[in-house]
C-alpha cells in the first residue's frame, strides 16, 4: 500500500528528477557523467573506476537526472545529480557502489533510496541475485547497520595491502523489503512516501555505505584502509600476489592444502609464443569431449562442458613437461599429497569463449592413475573476458568413497599462473563472458594431468 506523501526540503527538486539506466555510454552520456564526478569532487572516478567496470561487461549505471528546461537537448541538457553502479562479481553476486551524490543532495534520502530501489529491482529479476559488500574485519558502525537490514556476515576474506575484509551478503529481493521499498513506486519514493521508520533505515544505511567507502575513492594511497572496500571482478577471490587465493573460510595453512599456485611459470617469451601459437591454430580447435561416469567413451555434451580444445602443442609440450617436473616435488609437499612414482604427463590447450563453462567434475576416481591436475592460464592482459574462475573443492575418502567437503578455493585466471591440485578434487570452470565474441579474447589455458606409474 502506498504511504502518504510527506513533503520535505527536497520535494520540489525531486519532482523534476527521473531515473535513467545506462546500458551503453554515448559521448553525451559520458560528458554528463564527467561533469557529475567533477562537481562531487572526484573527477578521476569516471575514467579510473566507473568506465573500466562498465566496459568490462555485466555492469549498469543508474543515474538520477534533472533535465535542463531549455533547450532540452545537446551538451549540458542532461544534469546528473546521483549515480549508482552495479557490476557482476561472481555468479549471482553483485557489487554495488555507494549512491554518489553532489553536495546539495547529500541528505536527499528520497532521491538516494529511489536510485537504490531501481538497481535492486533490476537485479531481482534473478531470484537468486545477492548484493555483496566488503567490510573491514573490525568494522563496528557498518557491521551494525548492514546486519540490521538483513546482511549476513560470512567468513569469506579479502586481503589488501591495507586491511583484511569480510564479505557481507543479502538477497536483492529481501533488501527491497527490509528497506521498505518493495511496495512503493519510484516516483512515490522520490516524492516522500517513505514512512519515518523506512526513512531512518535508508538514511542510516546509505550514509554509512557512502562515508565508509569514501576513503577508497578520495585518498590516492593504497596504504590507507577504507572501512568498506570496492568489490572487484572475482570478488573476494582476487588477492595480492603474496596472498594465497581462496575463500578464506579456514586458516591459511588449511586452505593451502586444496590447491597450490606457481606464478611466472613460463618465461615472458615462452608465454607470448604460446599465445601466438594458439591463435595461429584457431582452425584446429575442436569441441571438447567428456567421459560420462561409468563409461570409457568420450562424447561432446555441451550441457556439461562447452569449450574448444587443442591436443597438439608441438614443442610446447616438452616445455610444459619439463617445467611441471621442475616444480612437482615442492608443490606436492605443500599440498601434503603422498609421494608417487611419476608416469606420463598429459597436456591440452583449452579456449573458453562467450558463455563457455565446465560443470563440476573430477579428473580421477579409484583405479585412475591421474594423481595431480595442472592448469596454466595464458590469456593476454588486460583480460578481455570476465568470469571463468576455476573453483576447486577439497575431497576426502569416507567409507571407501570420495566425497567433497565444504572447503574450496576459487582462482581468478591470471596470465602466467599455474595451479596444481589433487585430481580427485571436484572442480569446475565458472561461465565465461567474452563481449567481443572474438576467439583472440577467449580464456586460454593449458590443462595437464600427472600420472603415477
Amino acid at each position: 500500500m502506498t504511504q502518504p506523501i510527506r513533503r520535505d526540503f527536497f520535494s520540489d527538486l525531486n519532482g523534476g528528477t527521473r531515473i535513467e539506466i545506462f546500458d551503453e555510454l554515448s559521448d553525451t552520456a559520458k560528458a554528463a557523467l564527467h561533469v557529475f564526478f567533477r562537481r562531487m569532487g572526484a573527477p578521476h572516478l569516471m575514467d579510473e573506476v566507473v568506465a573500466p567496470l562498465f566496459y568490462d561487461g555485466d555492469s549498469q549505471i543508474f543515474a538520477a537526472v534533472r533535465d535542463r528546461p531549455w533547450p532540452p537537448w545537446g551538451l549540458g541538457a542532461r544534469n546528473i545529480v546521483a549515480v549508482l553502479q552495479t557490476h557482476l562479481v561472481a555468479d549471482g553476486c553483485w557489487g554495488l557502489s555507494p549512491v554518489q551524490v553532489a553536495d546539495e543532495d547529500l541528505t536527499n534520502v528520497g532521491l538516494i533510496a529511489a536510485l537504490y530501489k531501481e538497481a535492486l529491482e533490476a537485479l531481482s529479476v534473478d531470484p537468486t541475485a545477492e548484493v555483496h559488500y566488503l567490510l573491514g574485519e573490525d568494522s563496528r558502525l557498518a557491521d551494525l547497520v548492514l546486519r540490521r537490514i538483513g546482511f549476513e556476515r560470512t567468513e569469506d576474506v579479502f586481503l589488501t595491502e591495507a586491511a583484511r575484509y569480510l564479505t557481507y551478503r543479502a538477497p536483492a529481493g529481501d533488501l527491497l523489503t527490509s528497506l521498505g521499498l518493495a511496495e512503493l513506486d519510484t516516483i512515490d519514493v522520490l516524492a516522500g512516501a517513505l514512512d519515518d521508520a523506512a526513512f531512518e533505515r535508508n538514511a542510516a544505511f546509505h550514509s554509512t555505505v557512502y562515508l565508509a567507502s569514501r576513503a577508497e575513492w578520495v585518498v590516492d594511497r593504497v596504504s590507507v584502509p577504507s572501512e568498506i572496500a570496492r568489490l572487484v571482478r572475482g570478488g573476494h577471490y582476487s588477492k595480492p600476489a603474496s596472498v594465497p587465493t581462496g575463500t578464506g573460510r579456514f586458516e591459511r595453512e588449511a586452505i593451502a592444502e586444496v590447491a597450490q599456485g606457481v606464478r611466472e611459470f613460463l618465461t615472458e617469451a615462452e608465454h607470448s609464443d604460446l599465445l601466438a601459437y594458439a591463435l595461429r591454430k584457431q582452425d584446429d580447435f575442436t569441441p571438447a569431449a567428456v567421459r560420462p561416469p561409468g563409461t570409457n567413451t568420450a562424447v561432446v555434451d555441451e550441457r556439461v562442458r562447452s569449450t574448444l580444445t587443442l591436443d597438439e602443442l608441438e614443442h610446447f609440450e616438452q616445455i610444459f613437461v619439463e617445467r611441471i617436473k621442475e616444480h612437482l616435488e615442492p608443490v606436492r609437499a605443500r599440498l601434503n599429497h603422498p609421494a608417487f612414482p611419476v608416469g606420463r604427463i598429459e597436456v591440452q590447450v583449452a579456449a573458453n569463449g562467450d558463455r563457455d563453462f565446465f560443470g563440476m567434475h573430477r579428473d580421477s576416481d579409484d583405479g585412475d592413475t591421474r594423481e595431480l591436475t595442472f592448469v596454466y592460464f595464458f590469456s593476454p592482459e588486460p583480460r578481455r573476458f570476465s568470469g571463468g574462475e576455476l573453483r576447486i573443492f577439497e575431497t576426502v575418502t569416507e567409507n571407501g568413497k570420495i566425497v567433497p567437503t565444504e572447503r574450496s578455493q576459487t582462482i581468478v585466471p591470471r596470465a602466467n599462473l599455474a595451479i596444481f591440485f589433487p585430481s580427485r578434487h571436484d572442480h569446475e570452470v565458472l561461465p565465461v563472458r567474452v563481449p567481443s565474441k572474438a576467439f583472440a579474447d577467449s580464456r586460454f589455458s593449458v590443462a595437464g594431468w600427472i600420472h603415477r606409474k
